[in-house]
């Protein structure tokens, strides 16, 4: 519960942050919106299309010409603008999906991404002139106000039936979804498109704008709600069908990952991890969907959404901004409706009438500019939302077998750590932590490698006896440890993946234990921020938290379950899971030298001691890592570790970000050549490989979208999902496609590296 906490305590400043930043981009695109999106009567064109194609999906067989010709015209104009504008990739995908059906492969799943991207398409659209009609309030007139309004009212009325649908929860048992009562959501945005259309009267500005603001969180997240309602539905479904009917099992669970599609990025910027989890249950095998997995990853995200708000608030009312304050707290309140049936399923009624009753006063607060008030509302909401998150499943492993030297040597090294950070430092009691197990650990890793990690320990244990370079030698001391328990890590995950089959289930779980016991003395530096490039590109700044930690500690726990062998595809599941540990873990460490780097800069002028130990802590940090950039870069790799060595003065953060992500493409690039090995030959070798591309590429995706733009992120990232689906449908034309689009962006990031 203290771990969650933390996570959305981090979450609500990047939240706010995000926020920002999505409102910085709404704005600057507002111009073009209003310049160049159709009228309603050209949108209600494109919802008559819509239909049509609805109609012809019903037909057996259907009729991939006659979609084809109903998509091209104003619905497929709809398509293009909303990729311009949101930096999407639709119009691909449903092109795509109609090729399918006239080439007859898998139609009826072809259809519904067609079906569930173009309601995708008129989301969208409302999403957007609302927000428009927001951000354009002051200076627009009634009249064009109300042209977006017309054309949002237009759009929505391709996805009433979606969104008119009865609620979906989980059972009180938690193992499947079963449909609730109906929340009225149709009702509450078209009354909401009402208080938006009185409002544009502007009679009294200042109260219309906030009730325009207020109206805008109203019917955004009802249909943010509507879709994630969406989402549950089809997984209830699977979990339904799929012991009897495969056929209507895999086209609802086709259903679900489109639909998350549209409310993904809801999700993910609170739970990076967990939406990766949705996501492969939502196009892995059936079997393995879990309900109260789902719904608990969704809730995560959500909740730091409702957090986000609040802390947006709070911000609001120390600034005395009414109508900002009004804003967030209505936020705070839609979001938080989500999660209400959830909520009340696992802490009853009380507390869901008390988290109504909290995000009313919230409103009531800020409409008053009360500060006291407005944290009383606060700290009530966030008890109840902590609570409620204590209920929520999450990840956790528990050791079946302990091992003696691993935990010793843990316990050993957590003591270490204590005694680092006393005054003065306690050399004779650090040597007798370090002696015996731990000792003995890292003298069988140096065998196994070929390393002498054990003197670069013993000797920095000797300096600070000595009173020689104390501060630097203790980060040698730490460091080359945390390689030693990441080495230890990988070898016995490695060691378990590749033995599946020889190695009883006993002696798989011993192993993997020994990965998690190790695992757990470095966890903490997995549990950090990403670190990136500045806009300057001088020097390093925070990005978002990518939430390593829970990935990691996720795929361990799936990894375990995989051991007992009781299904087919467990020898691939295990696999993943190693992949999901080894590459996250290198990325935690490569985030640790970006860290390292950004203090550096920061002190290399006015603290040469602090720059000192920052840099030995990068440089170290980097030696564990170093083979992943190496392989592939060693020229690169070389002057990284001249810089980390040398003078502090020639330490320049875009070489070194260069230098790593260029070895790091290298290992893509080695991805995708197994991919092409294996495609035909050994499908599961296939899918091994395209999981280590998306993983690699999650490293330098950031950097990507820095140096090129949104767009080529998007690309990429979708065209990894392509490919992914390729191997599994065994649809090489596809592959060969899309391995086109992966290269062509890679290739245009490189030529922005140095």
């Amino acid at each position: 519960m203290m771990y969650l906490s933390k996570k959305i305590m981090i979450v609500m400043e990047r939240s706010l942050m995000m926020s920002l930043i999505v409102i910085a981009l709404s704005i600057s695109n507002m111009s073009a919106i209003a310049a160049t999106t159709s009228n309603a009567a050209t949108i209600q064109s494109g919802v008559t299309a819509f239909q049509a194609i609805k109609a012809l999906r019903g037909e057996t067989p259907m009729n991939g010409d006659a979609i084809a010709a109903t998509y091209v015209g104003d619905l497929q104009a709809l398509v293009q603008e909303i990729d311009e504008t949101n930096f999407l990739e639709l119009n691909n995908d449903i092109q795509g999906a109609i090729n399918d059906i006239k080439d007859g492969k898998e139609p009826t799943l072809a259809g519904q991404v067609i079906d569930k991207t173009l309601q995708r398409v008129f989301y969208q659209i409302i999403w957007n002139r609302i927000s428009t009609i927001r951000d354009q309030f002051d200076a627009g007139t009634t009249e064009a106000l109300t042209q977006m309004l017309n054309e949002a009212e237009a759009s929505f009325q391709a996805i009433t039936g979606t969104v008119a649908r009865e609620n979906q929860i989980l059972t009180a048992d938690r193992q499947a979804i079963e449909a609730g009562s109906n929340p009225g959501l149709d009702v509450e945005i078209t009354n909401s498109f009402s208080s938006v259309r009185t409002a544009l009267n502007k009679s009294n500005p200042d109260e219309d704008l906030i009730a325009v603001q207020v109206a805008r969180y109203a019917i955004r997240m009802s249909l943010a709600r509507a879709y994630y309602i969406a989402v549950l539905r089809e997984v209830a479904g699977v979990i339904e069908h799929r012991s009897t009917d495969l056929d209507e099992t895999r086209k609802e669970q086709k259903e679900g990952e489109i639909f998350y599609r549209i409310i993904e990025p809801l999700v993910a910027r609170g739970n990076p991890a967990g939406n990766l989890s949705i996501k492969a249950q939502l196009t892995g095998n059936p079997s393995r969907i879990v309900a109260d997995e789902i719904v608990s990853e969704l809730s995560v995200g959500i909740i730091a959404r409702v957090l986000g708000e609040m802390s947006g608030q709070e911000k609001a009312i120390a600034g005395q901004n009414r109508a900002s304050a009004m804003a967030e707290a209505a936020g705070a309140k839609y979001f938080a409706r989500i999660l209400l049936p959830d909520l009340e399923l696992r802490l009853g009624g009380a507390d869901r009438s008390n988290l109504e009753s909290g995000l009313e006063n919230l409103l009531t607060a800020s409409n008053e500019l009360s500060a006291s008030k407005s944290t009383a509302a606060r700290d009530a909401i966030s008890a109840i939302l902590e609570k409620y998150e204590g209920e929520l499943y999450r990840a956790k492993y528990e050791i079946t077998n302990h091992t003696a030297i691993v935990e010793n040597a843990v316990t050993n090294y957590q003591a270490i750590g204590d005694l680092r950070n006393q005054i003065p430092i306690d050399a004779a009691a650090i040597a007798s932590k370090y002696a015996g197990d731990l000792q003995q650990l890292t003298q069988i890793v140096d065998q196994v490698y070929g390393l002498s990690i054990d003197q670069d320990v013993s000797g920095a244990i000797d300096q600070v006896k000595n009173g020689d370079q104390v501060a630097l030698a203790l980060q040698v001391m730490d460091k080359s440890l945390q390689k030693m328990f990441a080495l230890v890590v990988y070898n016995r995950v490695t060691l378990t993946a590749d033995q599946f089959s020889n190695l009883s289930t006993d002696e798989l779980t011993l192993e993997w234990d020994r990965a998690y016991a190790a695992y757990s003395a470095i966890a903490q530096t997995t549990d950090k921020e990403d670190k990136i490039l500045s806009l300057d590109l001088q020097t390093i700044t925070t990005g978002r938290d990518p939430d390593l930690d829970y990935q990691i500690m996720l795929a361990f726990v799936q990894g375990k379950q995989a051991i007992n062998k009781a299904n087919a595809d467990d020898g691939v599941v295990l696999a993943l899971a190693r992949e999901n540990i080894v590459i996250p873990l290198v990325r935690s460490f490569l985030i640790g030298v970006l860290r390292e780097l950004e203090g550096i800069i920061s002190h290399r002028n006015d603290d040469i001691d602090e720059a000192r130990e920052e840099q030995i802590e990068a440089e170290y940090f980097y030696r564990t890592v170093e083979g992943f950039v190496a392989q592939d870069n060693p020229v690169g790799s070389s002057r990284i570790k001249a810089q980390l060595t040398g003078e502090l003065a020639n330490i320049v953060a875009n070489d070194i970000v260069s230098d790593i992500n260029k070895g790091i493409v290298g290992q893509l690039k080695r991805s995708i050549g197994q991919i092409e090995a294996n495609f035909v030959a050994n499908k599961n070798q296939a899918l091994l490989a395209a999981e280590r591309l998306s993983l690699y590429a999650n490293i330098f995706l950031p950097d990507l979208e820095l140096r090129l733009d949104t767009l080529h992120r998007v690309k990429l990232e979708n065209g990894i999902r392509d490919l992914k689906l390729a191997i599994q449908t065994d649809d090489i034309n596809r592959a060969i496609a899309v391995r086109s689009i992966i290269n062509e962006v890679v290739a245009d990031y490189e030529n922005e590296l140095i």
